[in-house]
């Protein structure tokens, strides 16, 4: 969305203006690293903000310092620029740049988000657990657009930085629903997001055993207790009924989800073949075709059709929906190996995730390992978790590498083996169910090239 020059000025009553013509407007506020701004279009006027963290260790929010005044060096030679700076930088490194002087970066953000959202007023839904925030976030946006001007809310760690940078980028008058995910490095993160962008409708997907070992989250007591707030400060918690831990947090009004309560307010059912999702809120009954035949996609499915449903959503968009569901990011992805279809699983190493892989309804499933990345997660949590998942699958092969052999070693896996890179992919035609996970694929490689050249060889 676009802010004006006249706007900032009455919006910001401290802000010093140097350089900076009256009839400007600005179409990017560059608030915070977001894909979307990875470069600088010539002729598109942007607010570059000088923000810093210190001490990240502090808060949680960020795994490393920043400072992005030490981009000024390179960035002054844009003259579409126009840089948002508190005294953190002085007059001297801010010389010949046109500048907007404020006395505290992190309130002139927080001024700028309130404006924008005083003029729109979408229905928020929110959604946290332990896995599947990410497809289940993006199945709710997909059901809620086949009515709606339905905005997603996506960042691969969402901080109040990222946040705030896309409602003042992205959010627009006319969009009616806003569907984001909720995630926690630390207890009290939930918390903070929603005094940013408080939730109209939550969703508590699940809870497992992911982020334990991190400062202040040592049980799944404690990921309950960071997770609450989301659905205490909504109007309506739509809640996983199978967990007993998140059903706690019912209150009267709130509706239920399950994969086991057939009275639940949305139930799926599915017998391998065929899938059904029954819609007790409204008696509707709708069959669908899974992306990916795992108890984790049921839930989804039950959760997201039950937002739909609440909202108004006609039972066959939501059917239309869920049949042509695609995930928007590539983290977990069908991919063709050999012309076989694998499931690629790209992202951290996760024994939340590698768990929820391992619950399906495919009678054979392999699981292909090329290598393990637990990234912030204590490595020790996390081995039960992996050894339950890993026996879940008819055989599980690692590539044979000196990093997997000591993580082997440390576990006592049944039905396990190394293989060669060229063995690997063997035998794929025996199984119906087929995962590779690569950790932290994604995060290393910024295309599918690198693995078309690992298959291939």
């Amino acid at each position: 969305m676009k802010i004006s020059l006249q706007i900032l000025k009455q919006i910001l009553s401290d802000a010093e203006f140097h350089d900076v013509q009256g009839d400007e407007e600005f179409e990017i506020c560059d608030i915070a690293y977001l894909k979307d701004f990875d470069k600088f279009p010539l002729g598109v006027k942007i607010l570059y903000f000088l923000v810093y963290e210190d001490n990240p260790e502090i808060l949680g929010w960020y795994n490393k310092p920043f400072d992005r005044s030490r981009n000024l060096a390179r960035l002054r030679e844009f003259k579409n620029l126009v840089f948002v700076a508190d005294s953190r930088v002085n007059d001297e490194q801010l010389s010949g740049c046109p500048h907007i002087r404020v006395n505290n970066i992190y309130q002139t953000i927080d001024v700028i988000r309130r404006h924008i959202l005083s003029g729109a007023s979408p229905t928020v839904v929110g959604m946290t657990g332990s896995v599947g925030k990410t497809t289940g976030t993006a199945l709710v946006e997909s059901i809620l657009s086949q009515k709606f001007s339905c905005g997603r809310i996506y960042s691969k760690r969402l901080t109040p930085l990222t946040l705030s940078s896309w409602l003042v980028n992205f959010l627009l008058p006319s969009h009616q629903i806003l569907a984001l995910e909720y995630s926690m490095y630390r207890k009290h993160h939930i918390g903070n997001l929603i005094e940013l962008l408080r939730p109209n409708i939550s969703v508590f997907l699940n809870i497992k055993n992911v982020h334990l070992g991190v400062e202040g989250i040592n049980t799944l007591q404690d990921i309950l207790e960071g997770k609450a707030p989301l659905v205490k400060r909504s109007d309506l918690g739509i809640l996983n009924a199978d967990n007993p831990l998140i059903l706690s947090l019912k209150r009267k009004d709130d509706l239920i989800f399950s994969c086991e309560n057939s009275k639940a307010d949305a139930f799926v059912r599915s017998d391998g073949i065929f899938s059904y999702l029954y819609l007790n809120h409204t008696n509707e009954v709708l069959s669908f075709v899974p992306y990916i035949k795992t108890k984790l996609f049921y839930y989804q499915v039950a959760a997201a059709g039950l937002v739909g449903s609440v909202l108004g959503v006609s039972a066959s968009d939501i059917s239309n929906a869920i049949n042509h569901f695609v995930p928007a990011e590539n983290r977990i992805r069908w991919i063709k190996v050999l012309e076989k279809d694998v499931l690629f699983d790209g992202d951290v190493t996760n024994s939340g995730r590698l768990i929820a892989l391992s619950e399906h309804d495919y009678p054979t499933s392999l699981l292909l390992i090329h290598s393990f990345n637990f990234g912030e997660g204590d490595t020790g949590l996390q081995i039960d978790g992996l050894m339950q998942a890993l026996s879940s699958f008819t055989e599980v092969r690692f590539l044979d590498t000196p990093e997997n052999r000591e993580i082997v070693s440390r576990c006592s896996f049944e039905k396990v083996s190394f293989s060669l890179q060229y063995e690997l992919f063997a035998g794929l035609e025996y199984f119906e169910f087929r995962v590779f996970h690569f950790a932290m694929y994604y995060r290393l490689h910024k295309d599918m090239q690198h693995l078309v050249d690992f298959i291939r060889s």
